[in-house]
């Protein structure tokens, strides 16, 4: 038996406000590492190489990968040193950010961009910062501040 999307939606955004309750804006801090533990799966599901690559090149791979499984519907990236701009279209956890604004929640954790995070600390030793996370429509726009 598989759980609705619906569901398991509403038990993330569930979490993540107890979460912000309990921490308030320190939040943020404390959930970055949520949705990271998936690049591994990704990386072997998919066999993906990312030897050898500039950080938007791997990046473009990753987010292909969450695409072929499923998690997104597409993706586009920017970046304009020390600033990558994610644009994630129909993913699988967009209601989660709706019903997040309905409890007056920000939003400043997300699974597929914390993948892309994980990536670019592990693998090009860089440190990241989510500044902002927008959603509208089918669509959510992430800034990320890249820094040593």
């Amino acid at each position: 038996m598989q759980i609705s999307n619906e569901f398991a939606n509403g038990i993330i955004a569930d979490l993540i406000k107890v979460v912000y309750d309990g921490f308030g804006g320190a939040s943020r801090l404390r959930c970055y590492l949520v949705g990271r533990t998936l690049l591994n799966n990704l990386i072997n599901n998919f066999n993906l190489n990312l030897e050898n690559l500039e950080m938007p090149e791997a990046l473009k791979r990753v987010l292909e990968a969450t695409k072929r499984a499923g998690i997104i519907g597409d993706a586009d990236l920017s970046l304009n040193d020390p600033v990558l701009e994610l644009k994630l279209h129909h993913c699988r956890f967009s209601a989660v950010p709706k019903k997040l604004k309905e409890s007056s929640v920000p939003i400043f954790v997300c699974p597929c961009t914390n993948i892309c995070l994980g990536l670019i600390e592990d693998k090009f030793g860089l440190d990241t910062e989510i500044m902002s996370i927008t959603q509208e429509e089918n669509k959510c726009k992430i800034k990320i501040l890249l820094f040593k």
